[in-house]
């Protein structure tokens, strides 16, 4: 078994550093919130004050952060994990951080001796939780080798997409259309709200309809409907508006450079922006529904 490093223990990072310790590895935790601590505690993570620590006798270091500066500091910084790795470890991020991070970060890497894997995830908490995700990896086959048997704990689908900063562009192309989809099925969930539509009517159909997608199967907006939907939990955060808000300018500033009209993901992130300046941007992003006036009891 592995002696493993996890820096970043959210939403994602503790269901996911859990099945690592459930595969039988030793793995030790850093984060800077205590809540996010003690939970990640009470799944078995050994919780230490520095990254320096956690990743000292590590032989791979997994990241999952909130976008590409803190992933770049983290790593990078003068007392970050890259100074204090073991020559020829692995460095794996699962954030979503868009493909020059990957790419810059991985140039580090190499300067300083270790290994770097571009590995963002698809399948949102429930796939954390039960070690379905899917993850996309870019970077050097030697580095993959070494990170995906500890993958495997973690996610049921795992693609070397190709080199670094592939996995990145693979998870920007992805979360652009789950943007759409997620701004699509929360309009819609209210247009069937205001025509009287029964909710579990309303999903029943679609799910066996032309209209079905994964947003709106499995993140379905309208509460108690989808048990697993953080909109029957109160809107509590899986998936923040602002992280898809950041997906969503990554693939759109990108279809800008490369000449591709991404029009309707322009819109999507346009919608995602309001309701995070409108205050909603710790929510679910299954609370975009709220902003463009779902109406819930009690009001969330």
């Amino acid at each position: 078994m592995s002696k493993v490093a996890w820096i970043g223990l959210g939403h994602m990072g503790v269901p996911m550093s859990a099945n690592l310790v459930n595969a039988g590895h030793t793995v030790l935790g850093v984060d800077i919130v205590e809540p996010a601590r003690e939970r990640a505690r009470a799944v078995g993570v050994q919780v230490v004050e520095t990254v320096a620590e956690a990743v000292r006798d590590a032989e791979v270091v997994f990241t999952m952060l909130q976008n590409g500066d803190i992933v770049t500091d983290v790593l990078t910084g003068a007392d970050g994990a890259f100074a204090h790795m073991p020559k020829g470890s692995v460095a794996v991020d699962c954030s979503t951080t868009g493909i020059d991070t990957a790419i810059a970060v991985n140039a580090e890497a190499t300067a300083q001796g270790v290994s770097f894997v571009d590995a963002p995830v698809s399948g949102g908490v429930q796939g954390a939780e039960d070690g379905s995700l899917t993850l996309m990896l870019g970077g050097e086959f030697d580095a993959v080798a070494i990170a995906e048997p500890l993958l495997k704990s973690v996610g049921s689908y795992i693609v070397h997409v190709g080199p670094s900063g592939d996995g990145q562009k693979m998870k920007v192309v992805n979360n652009a259309m789950l943007g759409v989809g997620m701004a699509t099925a929360s309009e819609t969930s209210v247009l069937a709200q205001r025509l009287g539509l029964d909710p579990e009517v309303f999903y029943n159909i679609v799910l066996r309809s032309s209209g079905d997608s994964w947003a709106f199967r499995t993140w379905f907006p309208m509460p108690g409907v989808v048990a697993t939907s953080p909109s029957s939990h109160g809107y509590e955060p899986g998936f923040m508006i602002d992280l898809l808000k950041k997906d969503l300018h990554l693939a759109t500033a990108l279809a800008e450079e490369s000449g591709v009209r991404l029009d309707v993901a322009a819109s999507a992130e346009k919608l995602f922006a309001e309701a995070s300046a409108s205050g909603r941007g710790e929510q679910d992003c299954t609370a975009l529904a709220l902003e463009l006036g779902l109406e819930v009891d009690p009001p969330s």
